[in-house]
């Protein structure tokens, strides 16, 4: 991350990293994607905050990670670690991932949440606490972000045809956004201090939360896939469902420090130690279940 990079996302609160995925991944991501769209997976990520079954396991949610894969690789892509270092610090983890996808049938409108010190106001929808755990300052030379999104994008999002959009500075201001601003049905209402991102496909959008942002209503030919991770200081979490590594076979060691749940130690032996007990709970729980069905 260079200094006008850094220059850039102190601004605006966002930045494009060009070419993030190289045409081999963005080839085996896209194929996975419409591989499992085809087959009726009905669930594109672990952005979960309820439970949708009784069945359904608590600690972990379904997720594109298991894909597996280049799926999993986005956990710690070399392309975008270094801007998560600097943005983060070095003790990061992975808070949620899905996918979204955006046409002429799934066509909604920009909902404009988040923005100022307190990451939004009273009105926005996002959840109940919501600026606790999505917040930005610079402080002695370094960044302090919450959470911070990273859109991997699939396809060409051209000027004016809708996608990621923010409004640029947001995330420092001191007031909530103006209620007439936060909602445009189509894009005419948009208001001017919108910044549409016009991006190519293998490039990736990494902006804080804190920072007023939606998708802008889809006016392209075809479709807009973007495959959201979202990461935060390893004390930090947005998400109430934690992964479980175990359900990824292939993953490395370093992603799954990555995985870890929050606490303030980070991914040290002691609290990895009490996360595998907690795994290995979880495991012969799943096998005493399945005894019993059987």
């Amino acid at each position: 991350m260079d200094e006008h990079e850094k220059y850039l996302f102190d601004l605006r609160g966002y930045l494009v990293v060009r070419d993030a995925l190289t045409k081999g991944q963005l080839s085996q991501l896209s194929s996975t994607l419409e591989s499992k769209r085809k087959s009726g997976v009905g669930i594109l990520g672990s952005d979960r905050t309820s439970n949708n079954s009784d069945t359904e396991l608590a600690w972990s949610s379904p997720s594109t990670l298991e894909w597996g894969g280049e799926y999993l690789n986005l956990i710690d892509l070399p392309s975008l670690q270094p801007y998560l270092e600097i943005l983060l610090g070095k003790h990061y983890r992975l808070d949620h991932d899905y996918v979204k996808i955006d046409s002429e049938n799934h066509n909604h409108s920009l909902y404009l949440h988040g923005g100022g010190q307190g990451a939004g106001g009273p009105t926005d929808l996002v959840g109940p606490t919501d600026g606790g755990q999505c917040y930005y300052r610079f402080s002695n030379g370094r960044f302090f972000n919450g959470l911070v999104a990273v859109a991997f994008e699939l396809d060409d999002v051209r000027p004016g045809t809708g996608g990621f959009a923010c409004v640029p500075g947001s995330h420092k201001v001191n007031l909530e956004l103006p209620k007439d601003w936060k909602i445009s049905k189509t894009q005419d209402e948009i208001p001017e201090c919108v910044d549409q991102v016009a991006v190519n496909a293998g490039d990736a959008i990494i902006f804080t939360e804190a920072c007023a942002h939606g998708t802008v209503p889809w006016e392209g030919k075809g479709e807009r896939r973007t495959i959201f991770f979202k990461y935060s200081p390893h004390a930090v979490a947005w998400s109430p469902a934690y992964y479980n590594s175990d359900n990824y076979p292939g993953i490395t060691e370093n992603q799954r420090k990555l995985l870890m749940p929050p606490s303030a130690f980070g991914p040290a032996s002691e609290t990895q130690s009490i996360w595998a007990a907690a795994q290995r709970e979880q495991a012969e729980l799943l096998e005493l279940r399945g005894k019993e069905s059987n």
